[in-house]
Order: C-alpha cells, then sequence, then structure tokens
C-alpha cells in the first residue's frame, strides 16, 4: 500500500465540531447551498407572517429596486462600496460564503497562545508516533493523526508573525521534536517541516517597516538568532542533507523540498555568515551541490545549487580548499564550458552562469586552485571565450585577471601567451566590440571594470615573465605594432581616468565652501572611495604600465612623451600618479595595523586588493 498516495488525500477528521469547505467548490456546491438557504427563509417567513403581507413587502422591494435601476443611482453601502460591487452573482455568493465560514477571528499571537500552539503540536507529534507503531501495517488507522500533524505544522507557520516569540520554542524543548520530522516515514511531513523552517528564518521575517519596527529589530534578530542556534545544535544542517538524499525531483513536491533545503542555507548564511563555514566542512552538503551541478538541463535548483555555492566560496580559505579538492574547479569549468559559444536563454540562467564564474573567482583566490586551473586547461577555455560576443567574454576577462595574479604566476602567464592569449586580449584593450556588448549585455557589461581588468593582466605578464621568456618579447611587442597604437590607447586612458578623477576632487572643492564643519567631515571620509568609484585603480594601472613599458623601450618612451606633450604634461604626471598610490598605500596599510591591535605585524593582503600589483615599475626583471 502507498502510504505517500494515501496521505496526500487524507480522509476527513471525525469528531471536530468546526466546519471545513470544500478545497475548490463548484457552482453545484453553491447552487445547493443557495437553494438550502433560500428554503429555510421560505420557511421562517411564512411561519410568522400572512401571505398578504409577504406579497406586499416583496412588491415594495421589487419597486426600490426598479427606482434605482431606473435613476441609475449609485450610493455606497456601510462599507463604504458602491452599489453592486460589480461582482458577479458567483463572486457574491464566494464572499458570501466565505464570510459564513471564516466566522472566527485569528487569536492575537500573544505568549500564551504562542505556548498553546507548541503544545498542540508536541501532542501532535506524539499521536502520530503512537498510532504508527500501534498499526504499523495498517496505514489507514494512523493517516488521520498524520493529517492532524501536517495541519499543526502549517498552523505554526503564524509565527513568522511574531518573531519576538521563537525563544518560547526553545524554552519548551520544542526544536528537537520538530527537526524530529525532518526524518519523518512520510516524506511530504518532512517537506512541510522543511517549508515551516525555510519561513521561519526568511530574511524577510521580522524586517523593520515603521520606527517602532526599527527600535525591536535588533530585538528579532536576536531572536530568530536564538532559535537557529538551537536548530544547529541539534543538527539541523546534517538532517538537511539527508533529507536532499533521500528527495526524487522527477516529483514535484520533492523538487520543491530541494529549493527549500537550499532556502534554508541560504537563510542561516544571511543571518550570520560565519554559519557558512559550518555549512560547508561539517556536512556533505558541498559533495551535493557540485554533483547537482553536473545535472544536464537548467532548471530552477540548478540555478539555485550555483547561487549557494557561490555564497560559500565568497570569504573562506578552509571551503575554497574543500571545494578545490573534490575536483570542483574542473566541474565549474565543464558547466562553463556549455557557455563558450552561446548566451542563456532566460534570466535566470544567465544569473546561474553569473554565478559559476563568481564561483570560479573566489576558487582562484588560493595558489592550490590555480594550479588546478592551470592542469584542467581553463585557460585555453577562457582564451576561447574571449574571441566571442558573449556574456562569458565579459566574465572571462575577470577570471584570467585573477588566474595571472599571485607570485608563482609565471607558468600561467605563459600558457596565456602561448595559446594565442595576446591574439585574443589586446582588440579587447583596443576596445573593439564594446559598443555591441553594451548593446546586447547592458547590465553585464561596465567598460570600467573590463578596462581594470584588461591592464591588470597586462601587469601580471610583464611581472611575471622574465627578460628570457620568448613570451615577454612577444607583450612588449604588441606595443610596439602599428606606429605604436597601443601606446596611443593607454594615453588616451590615461587621460579619461584623470579627468574623471579631477572631477571627484573638485567636488569636494565645491563642497568645503558648501557645508558645515562636520557634514564635511563626513563627506571627506568617502572621498576615497569616490575616487575609485570613478576609476582611480585603473587609472593607477595604467600609469604604471606607461612608466614600465618606457622603461623597456626607447621607441614606446618616445611615444608616449610626444602624446603627453600634446597635453601640455611629461612623464612627470605619470610619475606623480604612480608616487601618490604609493603612499596612499602605506597610509592604508597604516590603517589596517592598527585597526588590528599592532602596528608591527606584517598584515598580509588579499591578492584582488590593489596591492596585487607591483609599484613603480617592481615588474621590471
Amino acid at each position: 500500500m502507498n502510504i505517500d498516495e494515501l496521505f496526500k488525500i487524507p480522509a476527513i477528521p471525525t469528531g471536530r465540531n468546526k466546519r471545513k469547505m470544500p478545497a475548490t467548490p463548484d457552482l453545484q456546491f453553491f447552487d445547493k447551498y443557495k437553494e438550502a438557504s433560500d428554503a429555510a427563509e421560505l420557511a421562517e417567513a411564512s411561519s410568522s407572517e400572512p401571505a398578504s403581507k409577504k406579497r406586499n413587502i416583496e412588491d415594495e422591494d421589487m419597486e426600490v429596486v426598479e427606482r434605482y435601476q431606473d435613476d441609475d443611482a449609485e450610493f455606497e453601502d456601510e462599507e463604504g462600496r458602491f452599489f453592486g460591487g460589480g461582482l458577479t452573482n458567483e463572486q457574491s455568493s464566494i464572499l458570501d460564503l466565505v464570510d459564513e465560514y471564516d466566522v472566527d477571528e485569528t487569536e492575537a499571537l500573544t505568549a500564551t497562545n504562542v505556548k498553546k500552539m507548541i503544545l498542540k503540536f508536541e501532542k501532535a507529534i506524539n499521536k502520530n508516533q503512537e498510532m504508527r507503531v500501534r498499526y504499523a501495517d495498517q496505514p489507514e488507522k494512523f493517516m488521520e493523526s498524520e493529517a492532524d500533524l501536517d495541519e499543526e505544522i502549517k498552523n505554526l507557520l503564524s509565527l513568522t508573525e511574531a518573531p519576538h516569540m521563537y525563544p518560547e520554542f526553545v524554552k519548551l524543548g520544542s526544536v528537537p521534536s520538530l527537526l524530529s520530522l525532518l526524518s519523518h516515514e512520510n516524506t511530504d511531513i518532512a517537506i512541510d517541516t522543511i517549508d515551516l523552517i525555510n519561513e521561519l528564518t526568511d530574511e524577510d521575517v521580522g524586517m523593520a517597516s515603521t520606527e517602532d519596527d526599527l527600535e525591536r529589530s535588533e530585538e528579532i534578530q536576536t531572536a530568530i538568532k536564538t532559535f537557529v542556534d538551537s536548530m544547529l545544535e541539534n543538527e539541523l544542517l546534517q538532517l538537511l542533507v539527508q533529507n536532499l538524499a533521500r528527495m526524487d525531483e522527477k516529483e514535484e513536491s520533492d523538487r520543491q523540498g530541494v529549493f527549500k533545503i537550499l532556502g534554508i542555507f541560504e537563510n542561516v548564511i544571511s543571518l550570520d555568515p560565519k554559519y557558512a563555514e559550518d555549512i560547508a566542512l561539517k556536512t556533505d552538503i558541498v559533495p551535493w551541490l557540485l554533483k547537482r551541478l553536473q545535472t544536464k538541463g537548467f532548471d530552477s535548483n540548478i540555478a539555485y545549487t550555483s547561487e549557494i555555492l557561490s555564497i560559500l566560496l565568497q570569504d573562506n580559505r578552509d571551503i575554497r580548499l574543500r571545494v578545490g579538492e573534490l575536483d570542483g574547479v574542473d566541474i565549474l569549468l565543464r558547466a562553463l564550458s556549455a557557455y563558450r559559444r552561446k548566451d542563456a536563454s532566460s534570466e535566470d540562467e544567465s544569473e546561474m552562469v553569473e554565478n559559476f564564474f563568481n564561483a570560479m573567482s573566489s576558487l582562484l583566490n588560493e595558489p592550490e586552485n590555480k594550479k588546478r586551473f592551470l592542469d584542467s586547461e581553463g585557460i585555453e577555455l577562457m582564451v576561447f571565450m574571449l574571441k566571442e560576443k558573449t556574456l562569458a567574454r565579459i566574465r572571462a576577462v575577470k577570471v584570467l585577471n585573477y588566474a595571472l595574479s599571485g607570485e608563482d604566476a609565471r607558468d600561467r602567464c605563459i600558457r596565456f601567451v602561448d595559446v594565442s592569449g595576446l591574439k585574443a586580449l589586446f582588440p579587447l584593450f583596443m576596445g573593439k566590440g564594446n559598443r555591441k556588448l553594451k548593446k546586447s549585455h547592458q547590465s553585464a557589461f561596465i567598460e570600467s571594470e573590463d578596462e581594470e581588468h584588461i591592464t591588470c593582466i597586462i601587469l601580471s605578464l610583464l611581472r611575471s615573465l622574465t627578460q628570457e621568456d620568448v613570451q615577454r618579447m612577444r607583450l612588449l611587442l604588441k606595443f610596439t605594432e602599428d606606429d605604436h597604437e597601443k601606446v596611443d590607447r593607454l594615453i588616451e586612458m590615461k587621460d579619461k581616468y584623470e579627468k574623471k578623477d579631477e572631477a571627484v576632487k573638485q567636488e569636494l572643492e565645491n563642497a568645503k565652501s558648501v557645508l558645515d564643519e562636520d557634514d564635511f567631515e563626513d563627506y571627506e571620509s568617502d572621498f576615497y572611495v569616490r575616487r575609485l568609484a570613478a576609476g582611480l585603480f585603473t587609472l593607477q594601472r595604467v600609469c604604471l604600465l606607461i612608466a614600465a613599458l618606457s622603461e623597456e623601450s626607447q621607441g614606446i618612451r618616445e611615444k608616449a612623451n610626444m602624446l603627453l606633450k600634446r597635453q601640455d604634461q611629461d612623464m612627470m604626471s605619470v610619475f606623480k600618479i604612480i608616487e601618490e598610490e604609493t603612499a596612499l598605500m602605506a597610509d592604508f596599510i597604516h590603517l589596517r595595523r592598527i585597526a588590528r591591535g599592532s602596528s608591527t605585524e606584517e598584515v598580509p593582503m588579499k591578492e584582488e586588493s590593489v596591492t596585487q600589483e607591483p609599484v613603480n615599475g617592481e615588474m621590471l626583471a
């Protein structure tokens, strides 16, 4: 006997006073109900009033109705609605029935009511367990208790309206009981429990909408965190992963269950990013995520899987290494290869591709994964993508920036040049194809970001390739061909970003004369951030390239000096920007040391930070 099938259509529990409407009442139901109501009213009227009087009243009623119809009058009833409301007879019948059946008003969620609700939930669990043990071979005898349990689970959804009451769940010791349902024999019960936990931990629960709510937001967040901590102590994460293993996504309900489990993981991480380590390192979720990414085709669950993986990899070296050890780099490259020549067919699928690239970029923060990227021919795939006009072309530039940076990047830089990477990169450096990308990928393509990544790639090549490497000579030749047109491009970029930087500086000067001292201090504190947003980092990369290339080639130096002279500048304007970066970085490192309580300890910087590239031409071999 199929227990799940029985549960999907449970028998209506007996011995209940509360009446329930059919799930989807049809017109026949309404007609029968209306006939019964009319008959009852007629019988009551017949017994209390003479027939002649009834006829007179009915005639008067008809006259009133006809008078309003003739005059086409409009008036409002007690609730302020226009006469008739524009509803059909069927819609009016539905509203009348809803009013009759929904006579019980929902009680306010007080501590007492919440306790009653939780105790009823506990009783339903115990009753169901008892009936399942007593009638293990007779499912029809415990299905009523299962339906009652399902109802009590759904009733707990009302707690989302009072998240400050979550600690009551913990105080009453009901968290273990709740999580025990994740292992229930009936998958539908487990899925309903997953849905409940997903809703209770949703980041929108308790979101402040008024000033009073803002004052209570800290209390609400503490309550939710207390509830989540209790669930984690009772092995919530492990139980969720076990459910992922037993669900068959060919079934719609199981497919939704998987989606909601992934939602719980996201909710927990949103509550506190430190939970990401527990999720990734203390459960088997990572192997499941990587296996799910290898499934052919696109659906909402694979899209959500890519998002969860991207979130987990954002800021934890141990998680990145674990994913790398489980062949995550190769799996992501295989997934990305499907979009080498084509774009995603929908917005959700495009978001999934973005998640793939973000996850890959995060993995490449670790030297161990850069080695795996090289061995899995990731550089070759990214170079192929550079030649297309797709979303992959835009994001491949970013991935290559991460892949070619670092201290031990020589082998990767050599591979990049050997697989015709320069031939694919420099048309992008010259801005070819940007207009089409802006039109076809308006939201994804940001020219300033593209130029930043490209200049960083070229600097990484100059830094890592030695004088003895023929690949370095091929790179330098690129800047001498076609009458040094790429040097023209560097000077053009310097001028563009220098003007943007000057505009930000001028805004600061204007604010100084308008704002009072306190407001100006607040404005000035974000000054450097605004300069970076305007392209200061790219300006610094461009100046480093001009200085380094000028040291390498007399022809490049002469061309650069000539172009700068046309703008009433010289090479000192380049060195000034480089020296400013050196001073800014010195201040930045000093502030980091102070923030960490040390003035002498060496503070390592992330590779993606501004120190990933050499300063003052130190990339020269």
